[in-house]
């Protein structure tokens, strides 16, 4: 289950010549610095499995506000000396700043499928519905699965551009599903039933759909880790 009602979520590709840099930085400062701030709940990263991006980021928060709040962006608005020398190392960027509409599971899988897709203007509601009454419930309920989400990025607050993200083309997602299991099978499955194209097709997203898997690399707490939202 996610801990709060929003999350900051971030795929992305760094070159294999400066992963060092890059992990360096990314793990032992920047995630390090986001926990600091208040209502950061929780950071992790995954490196790609089968994926467009070699990455995925995310950090868990209390809300939205979190995001577009003064704690954060004076932290994003004062990048530190490693920060901006490592940043251009990081390209190819699809970033939002979410809503957690709903959150199953009991825990953290070390195996994540992500899809990115848009809702039909017409199917909206139909979508919602069948995500968060049908599939994602029902995907929750599977023995190798630990937790099955919808997320919604807010295009406004994604929009926003601190001095630490400027001069970095970022692609802004739209409606957001993220399961977490025990193995790459188990996710694929639920991928291939609940969360076929067909279905999600049938239920009103557009065609399109993207999809990628990733293996948990990194997680860091809060400390303290704040109090969890219930869904």
């Amino acid at each position: 289950m996610l801990l709060g009602k929003g999350i900051m979520i971030n795929w992305n590709n760094v070159r294999p010549e400066h992963r060092a840099a890059y992990d360096a930085w990314h793990c032992h400062e920047h995630m390090v610095g986001r926990l600091k701030i208040p209502g950061f709940l929780r950071g992790r990263r995954y490196i790609a499995h089968e994926a467009r991006r070699n990455f995925l980021t995310m950090y868990e928060v209390r809300d939205l506000d979190v995001l577009t709040g003064a704690d954060y962006l004076a932290k994003a608005n004062a990048p530190s000396a490693l920060t901006l020398s490592t940043t251009p190392f990081v390209t190819d960027s699809i970033r939002g700043l979410a809503r957690v509409r709903t959150s199953y599971g009991v825990g953290t899988g070390g195996c994540a499928l992500t899809l990115r897709f848009d809702p039909l203007v017409d199917g909206l509601a139909g979508l919602e519905r069948y995500l968060m009454a049908q599939a994602l419930p029902q995907a929750a309920t599977h023995h190798d699965i630990a937790g099955a989400h919808l997320i919604v990025a807010d295009n406004s607050a994604s929009r926003m551009t601190p001095v630490e993200r400027q001069g970095r083309p970022t692609t802004l997602p739209n409606w957001i599903v993220l399961i977490e299991g025990f193995t790459f099978d188990a996710i694929r499955a639920v991928g291939d039933s609940w969360l076929s194209d067909e279905r999600l097709q049938a239920h009103g997203a557009k065609p399109g759909i993207e999809r990628d898997d990733y293996t948990l690399q990194f997680t860091l707490l809060s400390s303290p880790a704040g109090n969890r939202v219930a869904n």
